[in-house]
C-alpha cells in the first residue's frame, strides 16, 4: 500500500502517542542510593549487643569497685594484753611489767585488776613511768583504809625509788622482792594523795596458784 505524505505523518504521530502512554504506566523506580528493604535476621545478637529495632540500651555491667566489701569489719573487742606477766617455773621467777598511767597501773585503777603470784616466788617488777605526773610504786597492806602516801611497805624492798616524790615521765625502775606465804596486798602509788585518788590495784599471794596471772579483778 502506498501512503500519501499526510497519511504517513498521521500514523507516525499516533504510534508516538501510544508509546508515551505505555511509559507512563510503569512503576517508578526507587530513589538513587536507597537501600533495599532488609528481611528479619535469624542470627542471635552477640552478648551485650544492642538488639535491632529497640530504643533502650542494654543495662551496663555492674562496676566491681562499687560493690560493698564484706567481711572487713569486726565488732569483736580487742584481746586484753597478756604480756604483762611472765614466769620461769624452773627458777620460780615472776617478771611483771608495771606501767604507770594517768592515776592507773596497766590501765586499771581503784582495785580493778589483780596480780596473783605463787608463794615464795622471786618477783622482778619492771616499772615504767608513762604519765606526765610523777608516780611511784609500793606494796602496801591490803587491810584497812587506803593509805594517803607510801612509806610503810608491807613486804620488804617492795617499792621504787623516790617513793613520795615520784619518778618523772619516762623514768624506769626495778622492784625485787620475795613473795610471802600468802596474803592480799595493795599495789599503790606512794605519791601523797594518788592512791586515795584511785591509783592502786591488788596483789594476791595464793598458795594454790601454780603460775602468776594478771587481769581484771573478779566481781564478788
Amino acid at each position: 500500500m502506498v501512503w500519501t505524505s499526510n497519511e504517513f505523518h498521521l500514523r507516525l504521530a499516533l504510534a508516538a502517542s501510544i508509546g508515551l502512554a505505555g511509559c507512563s504506566s510503569r512503576t517508578p523506580e526507587s530513589a538513587a542510593g536507597a537501600a533495599p528493604a532488609r528481611g528479619e535476621s535469624t542470627t542471635a545478637p552477640a552478648p551485650g549487643a544492642h538488639a535491632a529495632g529497640t530504643d533502650s540500651m542494654p543495662p551496663a555491667p555492674a562496676d566491681p569497685g562499687a560493690a560493698p566489701i564484706t567481711g572487713t569489719a569486726s565488732d569483736a573487742a580487742p584481746s586484753p594484753d597478756s604480756g604483762y606477766v611472765q614466769y620461769d617455773q624452773s627458777t620460780k621467777a615472776v617478771t611483771f611489767r608495771l606501767v604507770a598511767g594517768p592515776f592507773q597501773f596497766n590501765g586499771y585503777g581503784s582495785g580493778g585488776a589483780t596480780l596473783t603470784v605463787p608463794p615464795g616466788t622471786t618477783n622482778v617488777w619492771n616499772f615504767e613511768q608513762g604519765d606526765g605526773t610523777p608516780h611511784s610504786v609500793e606494796v602496801a597492806s591490803g587491810n584497812g583504809p587506803i593509805p594517803n602516801s607510801g612509806g610503810d611497805p608491807a613486804i620488804p624492798r617492795a617499792y621504787t625509788n623516790k617513793l613520795e616524790e615520784g619518778l618523772p615521765q619516762g623514768a624506769k625502775d626495778v622492784v625485787r622482792f620475795t613473795a610471802p606465804d600468802s596474803g592480799s596486798y595493795r599495789i599503790i602509788c606512794g605519791v601523797p594523795g594518788h592512791a586515795l585518788s584511785g591509783m592502786w590495784i591488788w596483789l594476791k599471794v595464793d598458795p594454790a596458784a601454780k603460775a602468776p596471772t594478771f587481769g581484771a579483778t573478779p566481781k564478788s
